[in-house]
């Protein structure tokens, strides 16, 4: 069997893995957990992409599969994948409750669900884009200036315990991030093994924070890490629920209510049946209702909603003001003045 990012979750040790990127395909053997930083700088966008394909394809078939059967092998790493399921579920749930039942009603109702339930819609895909993209408001900068990122993945290997069905393949893959334990971030795949500079992933690091000493950079710049990974994951998360909730108000204003998306009997002269016209008054649709959000006739919403926004906002340049200026770089001179006191020429000390 080969191993295809994206796709496939095991692998036959016989036969090296493939990460398949369009045309051209990669090959190379993960024999240890191993870091996607170089992978992820070729294929931005792809291998995001191909890893949540293959964690989404495996939590509705694979790992509830191992789950029901008992298998020995199932982990706790499953167990979270799977969390996917019902939020997609619900989310489908939501965005059919009124659009389905609609065509049993009459007319006037039957109008009145489908612009209910295409709010609702629209909530739901506003609310997704909205928890995700604002996370990128704080975590890109910190990349940028920095060259932190909180969510660079790697590969592990995974050597499973012998059942009936893979007796004969007892290698499977994990998707994590390095960063995703702030305690105890996984510094080994950071270190460079190839080569005399094994520390020049923390250099860099050190030198864009204005530090010194590349020779030791790893040890005085791992805690400076740290502090900018819970920065940066507090903030974003504070901000993403924000600017959800934004995204969330946007689409239930009224100027969506006139707009088709489903093809239906009562529909308009404008729908998906003219895909262009579609997106040009979609767009002037989802202006109208961001105006509508921040200027609505009702004096307590447009305060509610003027609030909400402004608190995402201020949140978010928060985030980004606490994380890409450091206030703490001489924190570390006081116990650096105390084990300057021991002479190292003497061969005991006495405290």
């Amino acid at each position: 069997m080969v191993y295809q990012l994206g796709l496939q979750g095991k692998i036959n040790k016989n036969i090296p893995n493939t990460i398949a990127f369009g045309k051209k395909e990669a090959q190379q053997k993960y024999d240890k957990d191993t870091l996607l930083d170089k992978e992820l700088k070729k294929h931005p966008i792809t291998l995001p992409i191909k890893i949540q394909t293959n964690k989404l394809a495996n939590a509705f078939t694979k790992y509830p599969k191992k789950g029901l059967k008992g298998s020995k092998n199932a982990n706790f790493y499953e167990f979270l994948t799977m969390g996917t399921v019902p939020y997609l579920a619900g989310s489908a749930m939501m965005m059919a409750v009124f659009n389905l039942a609609s065509k049993f009603y009459k007319n006037e109702a039957m109008s009145s669900a489908l612009k209910l339930g295409q709010k609702m819609a629209l909530g739901v895909v506003f609310y997704g884009i909205g928890k995700t993209l604002s996370k990128k408001f704080i975590e890109k900068p910190l990349k940028w200036r920095y060259g932190i990122d909180v969510n660079v993945p790697y590969i592990k290997k995974i050597d499973e315990l012998p059942e009936e069905d893979n007796k004969n393949n007892l290698v499977t893959y994990e998707y994590h991030k390095a960063y995703e334990s702030v305690d105890f971030p996984y510094w080994n795949l950071f270190y460079n093994d190839k080569g005399e500079n094994r520390n020049k992933y923390f250099a860099d690091v050190a030198k864009k924070m204005g530090l010194s000493d590349a020779e030791h950079a790893d040890q005085k710049v791992k805690h400076k890490i740290r502090e900018k990974i819970v920065q940066t994951k507090t903030f974003s998360t504070l901000s993403s629920y924000l600017w959800a909730a934004v995204g969330v108000s946007i689409a239930m204003q009224k100027p969506f209510e006139d707009i088709s998306f489903i093809p239906r009997k009562l529909k308009l002269d404008y729908g998906v049946t003219n895909p262009l016209k579609f997106v040009k008054l979609f767009g002037e649709k989802f202006w109208e209702s961001c105006k509508s959000f921040v200027n609505n006739n009702d004096k307590k919403c447009k305060i509610a909603g003027r609030v909400l926004l402004g608190s995402a906002i201020l949140v978010t340049l928060l985030g980004n003001f606490k994380t890409l200026f450091d206030f703490n770089k001489d924190r570390g001179t006081k116990s650096q003045a105390a084990t300057s006191l021991i002479d190292k020429n003497k061969e005991k000390v006495v405290c």
